[in-house]
């Protein structure tokens, strides 16, 4: 009994990838990481200019403060303080925005990816797939794994513990969808190649219905025919 359960584990076939390895392979990810970057340097040059304008209020304000009256004094001191608690409400914001747009922007690809990770498990019979570089299952193919959170409710309820099943049919019909989809895909290829090739069929039907017609004549015949042939030739000529 105690042998059961390493037997089933030794029978679980699993996958495993690096997700920013796959991330970064989709189409669209080369012209939105520009399109990033490019935001990232503009937001980099305004935090610059800004920090620069608080260096020179504060050098203001050490080169003045001896001089200055207590009631200027405090004043510049509190417009100072002002200037640097704006400063840093704005490298707040400005991060959250830019984590914000990376997030928006690259959304898609991000689905893209847990789609095609689904995708491949489904139709490979995967019990499940790990993300190498985060160190967590990115999917868990619902013929084999089993949501218990219901039955752990109904033990600390001192409940009878449920039977579970997995959601077979769940995942039956995703991996239908899947096949369904790759059919039309060849389809579409199939349908989609140029008629050359039918024309070059019936251009060597053709060829090879000559050739049989021409072995099939008398060798004198074939001669006759090319003399014939000949003499008209040069008769249209002159």
């Amino acid at each position: 009994m105690l042998l059961l359960p390493f037997a089933v584990a030794a029978q679980t076939k699993f996958g495993y990838f690096n997700h920013d390895k796959v991330f970064q392979q989709h189409p669209q990810y080369t012209e939105l990481k520009a399109e990033y970057d490019t935001l990232v340097r503009r937001c980099e040059k305004e935090l610059l200019h800004n920090e620069n304008e608080l260096t020179r209020a504060y050098v203001a304000f050490l080169d003045g403060q001896r001089d200055f009256p207590e009631p200027i004094l405090r004043k510049r001191q509190k417009e100072l303080q002002e200037l640097v608690d704006k400063s840093v409400k704005f490298r707040i914001q400005l991060k959250k925005w830019l984590s914000d747009v990376e997030e928006s922007m690259f959304a898609k690809i991000k689905q893209a990816v847990d789609e095609a990770v689904e995708r491949v498990c489904l139709y490979n019979n995967l019990s499940y797939a790990i993300d190498l570089e985060k160190n967590c299952y990115a999917f868990i193919n619902p013929r084999f794994g089993v949501d218990i959170d219901s039955a752990l409710i109904a033990v600390m309820n001192e409940e009878e513990i449920p039977l579970l099943v997995p959601a077979t049919e769940a995942s039956d019909e995703a991996l239908e969808k899947i096949i369904c989809s790759q059919s039309e895909e060849s389809a579409t290829e199939e349908a989609a190649e140029p008629v050359t090739a039918a024309d070059d069929a019936v251009a060597t039907d053709a060829t090879n219905i000559k050739e049989e017609a021409t072995n099939t004549l008398p060798a004198e015949n074939v001669v006759e025919c090319d003399e014939k042939s000949e003499q008209e030739t040069n008769s249209a000529i002159e």
